[in-house]
């Protein structure tokens, strides 16, 4: 199998992070990489076929976009919490007990215990977090307009994120065909071609961007308005795919302030407070650490380095001991007046300020079973206990039979 092996020009973790992300999308021929941090290279492997010289071209563009950061990644870590964790693969242990199934790239169903951790990570931000902010309950649809996308500036951001969604052409002969091709023959992509009609939503990357559009043209009461809502969200990310940790389905829960700047910021602030007692609580091992999103376009290095230098995104991170490293289950975000500008949004006729906070409902799931196991007596009190209660008010306490 045709390969190549490049210098890489940056050795810092954040580069590696950033490299590791991005490198799937280099081209559909790329098979499989493996960066050699003591040897300061990467490897990358390629279908037979592939025009190595092209390839090279890539990689070398995509090592280079990412190693200069135009004015530094500032990092800064605003609470830590750490204990001593035996490595412990939360991913096998799921299935072995069948608390998952894995049903095709980046989607999985998840029952039994782990179902139910995941229900009360839902169940304590309403109870706690919605409850601060006494945010109003919205209901968004799982798909979004991509006209909405590129008013966020999704688009110009993270466009190897999007899954789109299509429809066969309303055309009677289309249709029939269609049928005619997947009764004779069954189901398969090539029956597409031709036959989808054009397109113009994808399902949605985030739960926030609703809420924005929601409100357009509205000028709120001061302070603001406080939102939480609930979404299956997508976002396709290559081979980066893997276990709980990084779904292309997955369901992020989030609260949103949209309103005046101190209301915002003072809300964030209060969040903030209350996820780090909550660590605390559950004895969770963790940072909540000033972060970047993996931007993916040429781009990055400025709206990586303004994320990190004005702290508009903070994320808490748990360690998985199985893997040597951590994962983002909470996200703490400022948007300023982008949203507000682009949907019309005021207070008191000034453009609106917006911000939120973020749950990745499965990573919680896999992080907390990756640091504690699968016993809830071995938990620690506070996640034990609150577990307990939850799961003896009424939602179900057993696992399917299968699992046990």
């Amino acid at each position: 199998m045709p390969h190549l092996v490049v210098k890489l020009p940056n050795t810092a973790g954040e580069y590696l992070a950033q490299v590791r992300y991005a490198l799937p999308f280099v081209s559909e021929d790329l098979v499989a990489y493996e960066i050699r941090e003591s040897d300061g290279e990467v490897r990358v492997e390629f279908r037979d076929g592939a025009d190595m010289q092209e390839m090279k071209t890539r990689v070398d563009r995509l090592l280079e976009r990412y190693s200069t950061n135009e004015f530094g990644l500032k990092t800064k870590v605003n609470f830590e919490q750490k204990r001593d964790l035996p490595p412990i693969d939360a991913w096998a242990g799921m299935l072995e007990r069948k608390w998952a199934t894995p049903v095709g790239e980046g989607h999985a169903i998840l029952r039994g215990p782990a179902a139910q951790l995941m229900a009360l990570i839902d169940h304590k931000v309403l109870s706690v977090f919605a409850s601060e902010f006494q945010a109003e309950l919205e209901i968004f649809p799982s798909t979004i307009r991509s006209e909405t996308l590129q008013r966020c500036n999704h688009f110009t951001s993270f466009p190897e994120h999007m899954d789109f969604v299509a429809h066969l052409k309303p055309d009677l002969d289309v249709l029939k065909d269609f049928s005619t091709a997947c009764r004779d023959e069954g189901w398969a992509p090539r029956h597409h071609d031709g036959r989808m009609s054009v397109n113009d939503f994808a399902i949605s990357p985030s739960c926030c961007y609703h809420a924005y559009e929601g409100m357009e043209g509205w000028d709120l009461e001061k302070p603001g308005r406080s939102i939480t809502a609930i979404l299956g969200c997508h976002r396709y990310e290559g081979s980066n795919h893997k276990y709980l940790s990084r779904l292309r389905a997955f369901t992020m829960r989030e609260v949103i302030w949209v309103g005046q700047p101190p209301f915002v910021i003072n809300s964030r602030a209060r969040s903030e407070a209350l996820i780090e007692q909550w660590a605390r609580d559950w004895e969770l091992s963790c940072t909540l650490e000033a972060a970047n999103d993996m931007f993916f376009t040429d781009d990055f290095s400025v709206k990586a380095s303004f994320q990190r230098q004005q702290e508009a995104k903070r994320e808490l991170r748990m360690d998985i001991p199985s893997e040597g490293g951590s994962l983002s289950v909470f996200s703490s975000n400022f948007h300023s007046t982008t949203f507000g500008k682009a949907f019309g949004i005021t207070v008191g006729g000034r453009p609106a300020t917006s911000g939120c906070v973020g749950w990745g409902c499965e990573r919680w799931v896999y992080a907390l079973l990756s640091q504690f196991g699968f016993d809830p007596a071995q938990w620690p009190a506070g996640l034990r206990e609150e577990y307990r209660e939850f799961t003896s008010a009424g939602f179900p306490r057993k696992a399917a039979t299968a699992a046990v």
